[in-house]
């Protein structure tokens, strides 16, 4: 059997600098966005390319695809086909926001939806992990956010789970934290022009 670092992929942005540097409008940064579930019907979540400029001062082109999945740091913005098949999942703690993205030209683009995870999942092994140990961790909320380089999951934990609570979810724990997917879904991010990004095995990371 396959260690848990060899089933799990990070999803991160892929490596072209054409891709928009997605940021949330005022608006929707007012809001706690990023980790609170907001209500069917509320308005839809914003975002823009916030490297817009920076690409025009440095002869970076417009990329006129937009890819079908974007990045707001580590958090993901899919497409409503997406979207229908992660419904079907049931995946813990995880909710859906529908939202625009408005592309350098100007178009809108309408079907995107946000992933917030309302909970994290802390299963990294701190034995095992490569860490930042010799400096206090940053402490919010009653949580300790590590600065991790090397990830081993904690393997009792992952253990006691059934596999479909632990599909996808973003990691605890840690201040790099990522998204996390198991070798069983990956498919779903690779439907379409997902030119945006790139899965990087744990094992790897």
């Amino acid at each position: 059997m396959k260690k848990y670092e060899q089933q799990y992929y990070f999803l991160r942005v892929a490596d072209d600098e054409r891709i928009p540097s997605v940021s949330a409008d005022d608006d929707t940064s007012d809001k706690n966005y990023d980790f609170e579930e907001f209500p069917i019907g509320s308005p839809p979540f914003m975002f823009f390319n916030a490297g817009r400029e920076y690409n025009e001062k440095n002869g970076i082109p417009l990329l006129k695809n937009v890819p079908a999945i974007l990045f707001d740091g580590t958090n993901l913005l899919v497409p409503g086909s997406m979207r229908e098949v992660l419904l079907e999942l049931n995946i813990p703690h995880l909710h859906m926001h529908p939202s625009v993205y408005i592309h350098d030209d100007g178009q809108w683009h309408e079907d995107y939806w946000y992933m917030t995870f309302v909970e994290r999942l802390d299963c990294w092994s701190r034995e095992k992990s490569d860490y930042e140990d010799e400096i206090q961790p940053i402490r919010l909320g009653g949580f300790e956010f590590f600065l991790v380089y090397k990830f081993c999951f904690d393997e009792e934990l992952l253990n006691s789970m059934p596999q479909s609570e632990r599909l996808l979810f973003k990691m605890g724990g840690a201040l790099n934290a990522l998204i996390v997917c198991h070798e069983s879904i990956l498919d779903i991010f690779k439907l379409g022009d997902v030119h945006g990004i790139k899965f990087i095995k744990v094992e790897d990371y």
